[in-house]
């Protein structure tokens, strides 16, 4: 008789962070943020899952890693950016007073209007409330 004992994690430690300042459409512009700097934490506070995190305006935002699911830009949440799948899109919104998202047809245009709301200063990323209820 075989039995494997489930493992847990306990933590994720992060030493370095890197961060694209380009576009997702244009080349590379890679700088990478090092633990004890101190954009280090709010890098580190904006990654949403399953998506690269970039930089605009020193804003940070997230583009999804995978396509093909519906697609959302997020310009309110607890993260900023664009997600693919409703899942992804609601774990932005959840908590969140009067969140700001929408669906759009691609990851392009998705990060074409939140670069442009945040050239307009029309994004905010809000920590989530808890209920003790």
């Amino acid at each position: 008789m075989s039995f494997s004992i489930p493992s847990f994690i306990e933590a994720i430690s992060f030493s370095s962070i890197v961060i694209n300042h380009a576009a997702s459409t244009a080349p590379k512009e890679l700088t990478t943020i090092h633990e004890g700097t101190p954009e280090f934490k709010e890098a580190v506070r904006s990654m949403a899952e399953e998506c690269l995190l970039f930089r605009y305006h020193d804003i940070y935002y997230n583009i999804p890693v995978k396509d093909g699911q519906l697609v959302f830009y997020v310009t309110r949440g607890s993260h900023i950016g664009v997600v693919a799948g409703w899942e992804n899109a609601l774990n932005c919104d959840f908590g969140i007073n009067k969140p700001e998202y929408h669906e759009v047809e691609s990851v392009v245009v998705g990060e074409q209007l939140v670069r442009k709301a945040i050239e307009e200063g029309k994004v905010e990323m809000v920590d989530p409330w808890v209920s003790c209820n």
